[in-house]
């Protein structure tokens, strides 16, 4: 994929061509697991009509619904591999998660790892192709940084551990042994889960194990960092939400509704990532499930956000953004002051630097080109990108 790109889009993957047309790639392994589990599905049908009836009692799970109705599996993470025409690629299915290696030429899919423990949300192939950085997801809400060897057996290993969210790895330039990362601490409330910290920029070393903290503000949250081919680094700053009220006149509010919104906050939170491990609320009532993201929130970078109108009234010619305009990229020459950062767009969703040193972003709408000294330009049209795959 020397010249072509893909993006993550509404949980499928999708190859750009020079051309500009889109591809979707499909997963051999996903289209397998659900032929498996329709098949289960239609014996249990048998069981529960006809003449293996009188042999069997129902045949229906709890619920009414068969595993293969519910199935949903979504890419939720990828990134290109040191060979041109491959990429890495994470996917969620059902219970179960995993990591692939795809050849875009012989379309060949190698598994590298799976199970249902684990979910794996960002990827970052190391440029001598013998390590892949890897964001973990837990079922208890925090998140972890694991090194994996693509070409050996072993599975991942993780490297970062604590009452956290740590994601988003990216490599350092020089050496190799360096790390960067987001990472939020848990907020909690009576030893109960109450949100995220501020997200922050950490550089871990992996030769001494030395975590320092490169960009951090109590006001912020600094997202998604990464390092462009001349060694700027690039990260997302949003203004930091807080989950944790303490203004003095929220106090009896806070004690008189504090049950009632511990249940509700706790509930969103785990429903999250009951959907993130095996996609399946908690709620079924209601209706039949859903899929795709809801169309007026979203859980993106450990928050729910209202995801915004297209457009705004008299702008239908003008780029929008479903997320706010406060969602700031920003690159900055390591080591200088936020203040020095400079502005390459607003209202980013997610980002990836080329090597060639320009930019593709998506704005949830559309995904955009940028190139120092020139205006953005539309590459694609696909919405709610929330991972771009270059070169």
């Amino acid at each position: 994929m020397s010249n072509a790109r893909a993006y993550l889009s509404d949980g499928r993957l999708f190859l750009i061509q020079p051309d500009g047309k889109e591809q979707e790639i499909t997963s051999a392994f996903v289209v397998d697991l659900q032929k498996r589990l329709q098949s289960i599905k239609e014996r249990r049908e048998w069981k529960s009509s006809g003449s293996g009836a009188q042999f069997a009692r129902g045949g229906l799970p709890v619920g009414g619904q068969y595993e293969v109705d519910r199935f949903n599996p979504r890419f939720s993470a990828g990134c290109p591999a040191v060979e041109d025409h491959c990429l890495y690629y994470a996917i969620d299915a059902g219970d179960v998660h995993g990591i692939f290696h795809y050849d875009l030429v012989e379309k060949r899919e190698l598994r590298l790892t799976h199970g249902p423990d684990r979910r794996f949300s960002w990827l970052a192939a190391h440029p001598d192709g013998e390590q892949l950085a890897v964001a973990i997801h837990h079922a208890d809400g925090t998140g972890s940084i694991g090194i994996m060897n693509p070409s050996k057996s072993g599975g991942v290993r993780e490297i970062t551990e604590g009452d956290s969210v740590d994601s988003y790895p990216a490599w350092v330039p020089g050496d190799g042994r360096s790390l960067v990362f987001q990472s939020s601490g848990v907020a909690r409330r009576n030893g109960d889960w109450a949100g995220l910290g501020p997200a922050s920029i950490q550089m871990l070393n992996l030769d001494t194990g030395a975590i320092d903290s490169l960009v951090e503000d109590p006001n912020s949250d600094f997202l998604c960092p990464s390092y462009g081919k001349d060694g700027m680094m690039y990260f997302i700053q949003r203004p930091y939400e807080s989950a944790v009220r303490s203004k003095p006149l929220d106090s009896l509010k806070d004690i008189v509704f504090f049950p009632f919104r511990l249940v509700r906050a706790l509930f969103a939170f785990l429903n999250v990532f009951s959907v993130f491990f095996s996609g399946k609320p908690l709620k079924t009532a209601g209706g039949p499930k859903r899929l795709g993201p809801d169309p007026k929130a979203v859980f993106l970078y450990g928050r729910w956000l209202h995801l915004q109108q297209a457009t705004a009234p008299g702008q239908a010619d003008e780029p929008s953004s479903k997320v706010p305009s406060s969602w700031v990229l920003k690159r900055l020459t390591p080591g200088s002051p936020l203040a020095e950062a400079e502005v390459v767009a607003t209202g980013v969703m997610a980002y990836a630097v080329a090597h060639d040193g320009s930019v593709f972003y998506s704005t949830g709408n559309h995904v955009f080109q940028w190139e120092k000294n020139s205006s953005p330009q539309r590459v694609s049209k696909l919405s709610f990108v929330t991972c771009l795959i270059v070169r």
